[in-house]
């Protein structure tokens, strides 16, 4: 498929942007909201933390003991 120059806009290209006289502007925030890609994920990040946690607290344990292999 090759890149080919279209004119299908040029009549609209430089009008002013429209602003709503019903609907007033979002605010710079609550639009920054909407792209959040991540905001369902809200506590993995302490999920995470508290699994490396529990990791380092197992790999000390096995030390202690004298287990070199980890389990593998």
């Amino acid at each position: 498929m090759a890149l080919t120059e279209t004119h299908r806009y040029d009549d609209i290209i430089d009008l002013p942007h429209h602003v709503s006289r019903r609907h007033p502007q979002m605010s710079r925030h609550n639009r920054a909201a909407q792209f959040m890609p991540f905001a369902a994920l809200t506590g993995y990040e302490q999920v995470i933390e508290q699994t490396a946690k529990n990791a380092e607290t197992a790999i000390a344990r096995a030390e202690a003991q004298g287990d070199d292999d980890f389990g593998a």
